[in-house]
């Protein structure tokens, strides 16, 4: 993100998953050292999720196999120490940041602003609330009763989560994703009575 929190440059480091634990120890440095650089590049901070790793295990059987293996596999403790040592030993910011809604908030507000996938829109709300800036949901759908003006912002993201997750097309949260929505007003207005 620039200072006003606009993307400023978008991208992947991928993960290969299963890989022996030398292999998978290398990797992870490499991927730690290319977003170093990148803290270089720009002169700034590194955000990341502050996951509670153990509350994440105990969530596993809820989101499936696959993403349990993925989640498993990956070793994030051992990413979350490299990363920390290695930005450390170069004078480079961590702030960890509450991830809650930055899947959805990603997907309402950025997807189709950027053009992005949907981990790198995740990762620019998380990179803007490293910031702290604040993502109130878009005016097309503050008209509706998802909005209650004395509440956090969040719980109107939740209303929004819930509103979303009642679609006939929503099986898991993938399928977010799937849905082609060029105006979320249409979905969410005739479905927000309950929340009034």
């Amino acid at each position: 993100c620039d200072a006003d929190g606009n993307l400023r440059e978008h991208g992947q480091i991928p993960l290969e998953m299963g890989l022996p634990k030398n292999k998978q120890d290398g990797q992870i440095v490499n991927a730690v050292l290319q977003i170093q650089q990148l803290a270089d590049k720009y002169a700034s901070p590194v955000v990341v999720e502050n996951l509670d790793f153990g509350k994440k295990k105990e969530q596993l059987r809820e989101e499936g196999k696959k993403y349990s293996r993925m989640l498993s596999s990956w070793a994030y403790s051992l990413f979350s120490e490299k990363l920390e040592a290695i930005l450390s030993n170069r004078g480079i910011k961590l702030i960890k940041v509450n991830p809650a809604y930055s899947s959805l908030i990603g997907l309402v507000k950025y997807v189709r602003m950027y053009g992005l996938a949907s981990d790198e829109a995740a990762a620019l709300v998380m990179a803007r609330r490293g910031m702290r800036l604040s993502e109130r949901l878009p005016r097309s759908l503050t008209a509706y009763p998802l909005v209650n003006k004395g509440k956090h912002v969040w719980s109107a993201w939740n209303k929004l989560n819930k509103v979303i997750k009642s679609w006939d097309a929503i099986l898991c949260r993938h399928d977010y994703y799937s849905i082609s929505v060029s105006n979320w007003e249409s979905l969410v207005m005739p479905q927000c009575e309950p929340f009034g």
